[in-house]
């Protein structure tokens, strides 16, 4: 199941992309930072060139990124070797390279905690990554991210892929290209979703090492980031493409500082990050850039124009997605795929008619409510207790030690540096506090007045990021009581590490290493494990018909089945009325291998035509026509969870 050669892929697409990327600007001396920082770059680079391809019509195949990853290295390697120049500068045992081994075994730790919790069970966990999964699937077989011209048999916009067109697809685009040379769907997802995550620390290390220019700092504030349960669990959504996309993002704009070369690099990244979630997250880190260029040009008495200039690049750049989707859909029907129904008087309107004004309503609405699946007024207690039992998608909880300790920092950073905190050299310093204040904000949507962020629940995973960094400052503040005695403040740092152990990296742990719920659609997760091992019984990609109004399950349990095919949309509509005959001839004619019948799934949405009262009447029914029909052959079955047949 492990496909080796994928995981190197995934290392040569996005470290030669990254390599691509910075050929032409200025390097840190530290070869370990260059390797690293070019996949974390060279990942954003394929996100945006994977959506400009796809708008260009350009077919999304992973020959094309192979090859694309490798001009520029290549050239390279074709340069040394008619200049005859060989020499490589290889990592030396410095102080800083044991720092990055440092970092890269929290990597480690940190990808092995999510590996272990993501393959406890074989299933994939809630909604959303069975919708990633039917995007990942069509463009690895499609090659393209755009929605096929379907519909489904309730009409609405967006039905057929949730996640692919108008939804932006990088992060589909990603896992599909690495899906089409990694045989095992659900593998493919788990594996790479943590992979992503995980990288995510060795970026913000080398980000935040630039940022405050001071490496122990930077690798504390490492440890504290991956000891934050409310920062990414090893949930499979676009959230762990966006939000690690933010390091390199912001290394690439502080890299200006030495070679305005890089503007372009962070410009590439910004439209990276517009094209990689839907606008929630974008609008939110878009804000994050702002407060930091704002903040830089008041301490340094000068607009920091090149950044600026990145931003805007970035954000036109981003057209080649929001422009294309915009041109298919029109404006009434973009707006009507972000808020497709609006419910007035008990009667459902589209979101689409009506002025201009109220067609911006909806876009307003949906980047500012502070609602969400899982949002709510926080207290004291949800910041200062961490818990094992936690939202999965985005938790939530800091700990004891963490949450006393930012605050020190802030208190002590704000006493120390007063008016001293707008000086060039604590930009660093300055930037943060206004992170955190934004982001707290957002956290606590509910709770005050005015709502700045979009489902304030999901805006925890970003106030780790500063609250990672002012920890710190808090931790560095009890050198006071150590009277310059390293020994001493030693000791303390050893109390600090195992007190975040026990109160924020073990509720962590726990959390991520849990077997999670998955769909809604199952009464419970016994019934989504009975049909995984049965799916695991047969080869990876085979045609298997799932008898329930949406096949999902079929593509993120590894298996394939035609969702987005119109014929199949339209038979599935009217799937409940169909004979066994019919059923048959259907699936014989599309090369189905089996047909699996699950009885406790949730069939509502079979169609607005059927009630639920006939879904239950008709079912047994139709399944005792199946059995009976002698055109299938039972192959598997687990009382009242699961029953497979084979098509003859």
């Amino acid at each position: 199941m492990v496909s080796v050669i994928t995981i190197l892929l995934f290392f040569v697409y996005t470290w030669g992309l990254g390599y691509s990327a910075t050929y032409f600007a200025a390097k840190s001396k530290d070869c370990l930072e260059n390797f690293f920082m070019n996949i974390g770059i060279g990942l954003g680079v394929f996100a945006i060139l994977s959506i400009i391809l796809n708008t260009l019509q350009v077919i999304l195949d992973w020959k094309i990124f192979l090859i694309l990853s490798l001009i520029l290295p290549a050239f390279s390697i074709y340069k040394r070797n008619k200049t005859k120049n060989w020499r490589f500068d290889f990592p030396k045992l410095t102080k800083a390279n044991i720092t990055t081994l440092i970092v890269l075994i929290i990597f480690i730790i940190s990808l092995s905690i999510y590996l272990k919790g993501a393959f406890t069970y074989p299933y994939l966990e809630n909604e959303d990554p069975w919708g990633h999964s039917e995007g990942i699937k069509y463009v690895a077989l499609e090659k393209t991210a755009f929605d096929p011209e379907v519909t489904r048999y309730d009409k609405t916009v967006d039905a057929v892929l949730p996640y692919i067109d108008p939804y932006p697809p990088a992060y589909n685009i990603l896992l599909g290209v690495l899906h089409q040379t990694s045989p095992n769907l659900t593998w493919t997802m788990k594996f790479f979703n943590a992979l992503i995550i995980s990288l995510g620390f060795v970026f913000f290390y080398f980000f935040v090492n630039r940022f405050c220019g001071d490496r122990k700092k930077a690798l504390l504030a490492t440890f504290i980031l991956a000891a934050i349960p409310s920062y990414l669990s090893h949930f499979i959504w676009a959230h762990s493409l966006v939000v690690t996309l933010i390091f390199p993002t912001f290394y690439a704009l502080e890299m200006i500082k030495e070679d305005r070369r890089w503007a372009y690099v962070a410009m590439l990244l910004i439209a990276a990050v517009w094209v990689s979630q839907n606008l929630s997250k974008p609008i939110q880190i878009t804000i994050l850039i702002l407060i930091y260029l704002v903040v830089i040009s008041i301490t340094h008495k000068k607009i920091f124009k090149r950044g600026f200039a990145a931003l805007f690049g970035g954000l036109v750049l981003s057209i080649f997605w929001w422009g294309a989707v915009l041109t298919k859909y029109g404006f009434g029907n973009f707006v009507a795929a972000w808020q497709p129904r609006i419910v007035e008087g008990g009667e459902i309107i589209s979101a689409a008619s009506g002025g201009l004004f109220s067609k911006l309503v909806p876009i307003i609405k949906s980047v500012t409510d502070a609602g969400g699946s899982a949002s709510r007024a926080y207290g004291f207690n949800d910041f200062f207790i961490a818990k094992s039992q936690n939202l999965i998608n985005n938790p939530i909880g800091i700990g004891v030690f963490i949450t006393l300790l930012a605050l020190v920092g802030l208190v002590a950073t704000l006493i120390k540096y007063r008016s001293k905190i707008v000086n060039p050299e604590n930009t660093w310093l300055a930037v943060t506090i206004l992170w955190l204040v934004f982001t707290f904000w957002g956290v606590n949507g509910v709770t005050f007045p005015v709502s700045i962020a979009r489902g304030a629940f999901r805006v925890w995973m970003l106030m780790a990021i500063p609250l990672s960094i002012i920890t710190v400052e808090g931790i560095y503040f009890l050198k006071v009581f150590s009277k310059k005695n390293k020994v001493i403040f030693i000791a303390i740092l050893v109390v600090i590490i195992v007190g975040i152990f026990f109160t924020s990296a073990k509720q962590k742990y726990d959390l991520n290493t849990a077997i999670w719920p998955t769909s809604s659609a199952f009464s419970n997760p016994q019934e989504a494990y009975e049909m995984a091992v049965w799916f695991n019984t047969i080869p990876d990609n085979t045609k298997v018909f799932l008898y329930a109004p949406r096949p999902k399950f079929t593509i993120g349990l590894g298996k394939y089945s035609c969702n987005w095919c119109q014929d199949e949309i339209d038979f599935r509509a009217e799937i409940i009325t169909k004979s066994g005959e019919e059923l048959y001839n259907f699936l014989k004619n599309r090369e189905y291998e089996y047909l699996l019948v699950a009885p406790n799934l949730d069939y509502k949405l079979f169609s607005s035509e059927f009630s639920d009262d006939i879904v239950k009447e008709q079912l047994p029914l139709r399944y005792q026509e199946i059995l009976n029909s002698g055109l299938f052959k039972p192959v598997y079955q687990k009382e009242q969870v699961l029953v497979v047949f084979e098509v003859k």
